[in-house]
C-alpha cells in the first residue's frame, strides 16, 4: 500500500514540477502568392511573414532537357538589426547565393601570389615538354 501510494506521488511530482510551455504568440502570415506549377515543371511563390521574413522563389525549364532553373531571394532581421538578404540562382551550374554577408576568402600575400604563378610557369613548362617528347 505504501508503495502504491509513493509511486502516485512521484507520478503527481513529475507531472507538477514539469516544464511549462512559454506562451507562443502565431507569427501572421502577410503575403502567400503562389505560382501553380505548370506542364515543364516552372513555377513560383513569394512569402512574406509578420516579424520581417521574406522569400520568393521562381523556377522555369531550361535548356534542352527542360531542366528547372531557380531563381530567389529571402531577407530577414538578425537579432542585432543587421538586415540578412540573399540571392540566388541554382540550375545546372549548381548553386549560386550571392550576398554581402556570405564568407569569402582572405586576400592572397603578393608571395603567395607569386607562389601561384611559378607553380602554374612550371606546370606548363612541364606540358609543354611532355608535348615535345622530352620527358
Amino acid at each position: 500500500m505504501h508503495r502504491v501510494a509513493l509511486l502516485i506521488a512521484c507520478c503527481v511530482g513529475a507531472v507538477v514540477a514539469r516544464p511549462q510551455a512559454a506562451a507562443v504568440t502565431p507569427i501572421p502570415i502577410l503575403v502567400d502568392e503562389r505560382v501553380p506549377i505548370d506542364q515543364f515543371g516552372g513555377y513560383g511563390f513569394r512569402i512574406q511573414t509578420g516579424n520581417g521574413i521574406a522569400w520568393q522563389e521562381n523556377g522555369a525549364a531550361s535548356g534542352p532537357l527542360n531542366a528547372i532553373s531557380k531563381t530567389g531571394q529571402y531577407t530577414f532581421s538578425h537579432p542585432d538589426g543587421t538586415p540578412h538578404v540573399l540571392s540566388y540562382t541554382a540550375g545546372v551550374g549548381g548553386y549560386q547565393p550571392v550576398s554581402d554577408l556570405l564568407p569569402t576568402p582572405y586576400p592572397l600575400l603578393p608571395w603567395q601570389i607569386e607562389q601561384v604563378r611559378f607553380a602554374e610557369s612550371q606546370k606548363a613548362a612541364q606540358a609543354a615538354a611532355a608535348a615535345a617528347g622530352t620527358v
